[in-house]
């Protein structure tokens, strides 16, 4: 059933029917190869899942076969099976997925695109909110001189950041300077789910947004683990200065076009520096500053800047400066989160003779530690995928993932 659903919307992209080869699609196969996409194993329980999750992650895939492959790992009832979709991040980002998925996916209402919740600036222009004063509410007024400034700080924002503090839960600023090397170790842990309902009450009652809010109980969570579980003095300290920064991936989608969403996939991926206030003490003290933190990514004008200057190096570097560039971008942060939205109602997938999906996650075994998070059918579903001599209790920053959001919603605002 699966694979007749991604032989019928998916491989008419090329993305999912051609090879890579030395930057370009090729195409080799005139019809897809059941036998190698799609595979069924049967493993003992759900926690086996997760095992087997450990081992697959880092497996490369085979490029003389369009770089995707689906595995269906069968559990025994009551347990929970999974399906595991691995794909090379070429093919798109997690936003662009979910528009190429969607003709494929079922959900009460018939149309799973109007069931995210995608900000204003993703929404095709008839969808738009609009602002009392006849805007797009994705426009972000300024003054005369708040624009030209926001441009050229998400111009020149690549080019001025520097090393993160040295902590217990980021790699020596030795083996960070002037790149990482990838060490080939890295475990994936999944956080217990956090009910939307418990996110929304705090956005309400302090008049911010969910991201803001996910981003505040991340941080929080990470200054518990970093103090309590890797006994770190800093992270201890309420008085310390610490640089900590994340990469934040943002997708800037082409319009979407319905009667072809596979295009979607050729969306433009941006990663933008963020300063997370890892070394403030308190718990509203953290959203208050992760609010203003990501305030000024919300502009425009300053992902204007981001783009161009991305653009501009992309468009006259060599592939070897441009990679260089990458490694060293990666190795002055300590972190790259992904946030995306999913439907608010529970998926069936395919959508013709498919199963009800309960839980969704991105797994990514990056060069520094990842954090995922999705926002599906009403709870909060986030993992992280990390060097295990960094996190080697990982699955206690999940337990203080959820138990930062009790924390929140139990203050007042100011």
């Amino acid at each position: 059933v699966l694979a007749a659903a991604v032989d019928r919307h998916l491989w008419p992209s090329c993305r999912f029917s051609c090879c890579m080869d030395n930057g370009y699609w090729v195409s080799r196969h005139t019809h897809m190869d059941r036998s190698y996409h799609f595979r069924e194993l049967e493993v003992e329980s759900e926690d086996a899942i997760d095992e087997w999750v450990q081992t697959a992650m880092m497996q490369p895939l085979d490029k003389n076969y369009p770089v995707w492959r689906v595995t269906v790992l069968r559990a025994p009832e009551p347990d929970r099976s999974a399906l595991f979709w691995q794909l090379h991040h070429s093919i798109g980002d997690g936003l662009s997925l979910l528009f190429a998925f969607s003709p494929m996916m079922g959900c009460p209402g018939g149309d799973p695109l109007s069931k995210i919740p995608l900000p204003s600036a993703l929404l095709p222009p008839e969808r738009r909110k609009v602002t009392a004063g006849g805007g797009s509410s994705s426009s972000q007024a300024g003054g005369c001189c708040q624009t030209p400034c926001a441009f050229m700080k998400g111009m020149l924002a690549p080019a001025l950041v520097k090393h993160d503090t040295e902590l217990r839960i980021n790699p020596p600023i030795a083996q960070r300077n002037p790149f990482m090397r990838f060490n080939g170790q890295r475990n994936f842990t999944r956080f217990p789910k956090v009910s939307m309902s418990l996110i929304k009450s705090i956005k309400d009652k302090h008049e911010c947004s969910v991201n803001d809010v996910l981003m505040a109980g991340l941080i929080g969570a990470l200054r518990r683990y970093g103090a309590e579980v890797c006994e770190d003095p800093l992270l201890q300290s309420e008085s310390a200065r610490i640089e900590f920064k994340s990469m934040i991936m943002l997708a800037l989608p082409r319009p979407v076009d319905m009667k072809n969403l596979a295009d979607c996939v050729t969306n433009k991926m941006l990663f933008v520096p963020c300063s997370l206030p890892i070394d403030e003490p308190t718990v509203l003290g953290r959203l208050h500053r992760t609010i203003a933190a990501f305030a000024g990514m919300k502009s425009t004008a300053y992902i204007a800047g981001v783009a161009g200057m991305t653009d501009f190096v992309k468009g006259v570097a060599p592939t070897s400066v441009l990679r260089k560039t990458a490694s060293e971008t990666f190795s002055k942060h300590s972190l790259l989160v992904t946030n995306v939205p999913s439907t608010t109602v529970p998926i069936t997938f395919p959508k013709e003779g498919g199963e009800e999906i309960s839980e969704t996650h991105m797994v990514f075994p990056n060069i520094i530690p990842q954090v995922s998070i999705i926002t599906y059918n009403g709870f909060v579903n986030a993992n992280i995928v990390a060097d295990p001599e960094l996190f080697p209790k990982a699955e206690r920053l999940g337990e203080m993932f959820r138990k930062e959001f009790e924390a929140l919603d139990a203050c007042d605002p100011e």
